[in-house]
């Protein structure tokens, strides 16, 4: 009796337990799920009109198995919207799946959570439009539309795509990896990281940040970074992918065991190895060459998305350079051409790009090609191109062009293009007054041919201003003779400086070409010379800053510890000790180069002024060449130098070459001045002529 007892007491126990495993294995795999949010873009305006529309852009990466996805849409309608005649409609990739009627509402805003088909949506870039026919009169004749400035739909920042997934278990190829740690979310959600030795010499440093560089350029958030650490961070050690960049002698034993020792005399290694649920991609050498080309192989994407096993062997003649940006070039605006569908204000977006320093001149225009129905009004219909949303010109539709149509827009000479930048190509399509009868077959569209082109002029941007920064680091796309200097000892708030300099000129970098070179602070005025400087640190750790304290214009006392009131700021004296500042100088060892001191008299105030330069934003907010930020994060900017002494100092005659205006002046002053000359000789001549006439009287 006992033993049934015992047997029914242990069935129990069992039947209980398997509802409790079962529970635990589901939290496990639902920890695995994670979510990924894509922001609205220009969402700080209404879309004003009687058909107003707005995009949205988000990706679904190779590696993610896609659960479910989520549009999040926060929105309010005028309170004119006459319910029953104004709807909002949502389609993807072209696709029409959602339709509703909005509300009119005093509230400030209103909701909709809509799960939108996964069979609509494709790996890689996905269109999601939302689409409104917002109606505030009173009208007898429904198929009548009058626009007015109370038809509206405001979409609000917030509102977004989420997209829920598992990834995809990583093989044990480097293309693989390349994709995993480049991919955007692993950065967001900060899982990835370079390690160096914690005291890694000024090749590891070089070949690491060639490497970050590579990955840096393919973060599309702005602000998001990829932290340099070491490998007594046990934190960066842990994370889910990381790339350790180290001579060999310098590497963990437990990874040295992995690498065959020969291989790295004269070669480098780079070598994936899967620990436990961590992926570890390994860059070492014992050779400094090898090993910095090994970091530039890393930094190419093409390159490492090619390479299907664990294992590559980087030798001093491999070659490793990826494509240089094509600048002052014919750009085609569209590969495969777009269309445009539905009567009213329709338009594509397209997103393109600059070398930082350059800026889009004069001569510049945008050549459209396109095509369109023939049942328009046209009357009312025309094409309106625009650049960062400032438009450069329209042209009405014509029907006897409406199968081949063409214009040319040259971009105004007080457009201000730098860097990133959208052209917009609206299309207003509208209808003729007709019955009120659904046919499909009546719906306006137009064609953008893959035949439109951009044809860009670029000049340099050369003054040494953050408004113009990253200038001088970067050049066309590539660094430019970069020159580092770190304090002696480094510490995490120093690393974290240097991950938020790197990452935002990565960002900015178009190929891995360029030079960055690390320097020792006993580096002389000989060895860094030829190169635009990046400084960090205080007088204290940094004698190369202690020995340019003259030249800052924001300068420490005398025993470094803080800094002294200047023509601009006062600052008390324990202020001083706490602030970190910014500072864009001209080098002191070469007229044509710049320099970028980050300093403080701590390692805390270094970081806190680094923040100012880890993304476009921070970097946007301060047009001078010197800030101050202290640690509740108030920051001032300031200009000290005269508009003459700005960037590279230029002779005469390099001026008169680049001005044209200087050049007509100087020229019709001399023609002037010639003009007198002769007059005058002339007169002269005759005056004697008719001086010796009298005296022979």
């Amino acid at each position: 009796m006992k033993q049934w007892i015992k047997m029914g007491l242990i069935l129990a126990f069992l039947s209980m337990s398997v509802p409790m495993l079962a529970h635990a294995e589901g939290e496990e795999a639902a920890a695995d799920k994670e979510t990924f949010i894509t922001n609205f873009q220009s969402t700080k305006s209404s879309l004003v009109g009687s058909a107003p529309t707005s995009n949205l852009y988000f990706k679904l990466l190779d590696y993610w198995d896609v659960d479910q996805v989520t549009l999040n849409l926060d929105y309010n309608v005028s309170q004119l919207t006459k319910n029953e005649a104004s709807s909002i409609t949502i389609s993807v990739n072209g696709t029409k799946f959602y339709s509703f009627r909005p509300t009119e509402s005093t509230q400030e805003r209103q909701s909709l959570t809509l799960e939108i088909p996964k069979d609509l949506l494709r790996k890689g870039e996905n269109e999601l439009k939302v689409e409104g026919v917002i109606v505030t009169k009173e009208t007898q004749d429904v198929c009548s539309v009058t626009q007015s400035a109370a038809d509206w739909l405001h979409i609000y920042n917030g509102s977004n795509v989420g997209v829920a997934y598992t990834k995809q278990p990583m093989s044990t190829t480097i293309q693989q990896f390349n994709s995993y740690f480049g991919g955007m979310d692993t950065t967001i959600q900060k899982k990835v990281a370079v390690l160096v030795p914690d005291k890694a010499n000024e090749t590891e440093l070089q070949s690491a940040v060639y490497a970050l560089s590579g990955y840096a350029k393919k973060n599309e958030t702005d602000g998001a970074t990829i932290p340099v650490s070491t490998f007594s961070d046990t934190s960066s050690m842990g994370l889910p992918y990381t790339i350790v960049v180290a001579e060999y002698k310098n590497l963990p034993t437990e990874y040295q065991s992995k690498i065959d020792a020969e291989k790295v005399e004269k070669d480098a290694v780079i070598q994936l190895l899967k620990i436990e649920n961590k992926a570890v991609l390994i860059v070492t050498s014992n050779d400094p060459k090898a090993l910095i080309k090994a970091g530039r192989f890393v930094a190419n994407d093409e390159l490492m998305s090619q390479i299907s096993s664990d294992q590559k062997v980087v030798t001093t003649t491999t070659e490793t350079a990826s494509q240089p940006l094509k600048i002052n070039d014919e750009l085609a605006l569209t590969k495969t051409g777009d269309e445009v569908r539905g009567a009213g204000h329709q338009e594509k977006k397209y997103f393109m790009s600059l070398p930082a320093n350059r800026s889009i001149a004069e001569n510049s225009e945008v050549n459209l090609a396109f095509r369109y129905a023939k049942n328009l009004d046209f009357d009312r219909s025309l094409v309106t191109v625009s650049i960062n949303d400032i438009p450069i010109g329209s042209k009405k539709l014509n029907k006897e062009y409406a199968d081949s149509d063409t214009v040319s827009f040259k971009m105004p000479a007080d457009l201000s293009v730098v860097g990133n930048y959208t052209v917009t190509v609206s299309f207003d399509l509208e209808m003729k007054s007709v019955p009120c009868v659904a046919d499909s077959s009546q719906t306006p569209w137009a064609y953008i041919a893959p035949e439109s082109t951009l044809l860009i002029n670029t000049q340099d941007r050369t003054d040494l201003l953050f408004q113009n920064y990253p200038f001088p680091f970067l050049q066309d796309g590539s660094y430019n003779q970069i020159g580092i200097v770190l304090p002696d000892k480094m510490d995490q708030n120093y690393y974290q400086s240097l991950t938020n300099v790197i990452n935002l000129l990565g960002n900015y970098a178009e190929d891995n070409t360029g030079i960055v070179k690390f320097f020792p602070t006993t580096a002389t005025k000989a060895d860094l010379k030829n190169y635009n400087l990046i400084l960090m640190g205080s007088p204290k750790d940094n004698p190369v800053i202690k020995s340019l304290n003259k030249e800052l214009y924001f300068q420490y006392d005398k025993a470094g510890n803080g800094f002294v009131s200047n023509e601009k700021l006062s600052i008390e004296s324990d202020y001083g000790k706490q602030i970190g500042t910014g500072q864009l100088i001209h080098s002191p060892y070469n007229e044509g180069s710049g320099a970028l001191i980050l300093t403080g008299a701590t390692s805390e105030s270094v970081y806190l002024a680094s923040k100012e330069m880890a993304s476009q934003t921070s970097v946007s907010k301060h047009s001078g060449d010197a800030f101050v930020i202290d640690k509740d994060k108030n920051s001032y900017a300031y200009r000290f130098k005269k508009s003459e002494d700005i960037g590279e100092k230029k002779t005469f005659v390099e001026k008169v070459q680049k001005n044209s205006t200087i050049t007509i002046y100087l020229l019709a002053v001399t023609l002037v001045g010639i003009s007198v000359i002769v007059g005058l000789f002339l007169a002269f001549r005759k005056n004697r002529k008719m001086k010796g006439d009298y005296d022979e009287k």
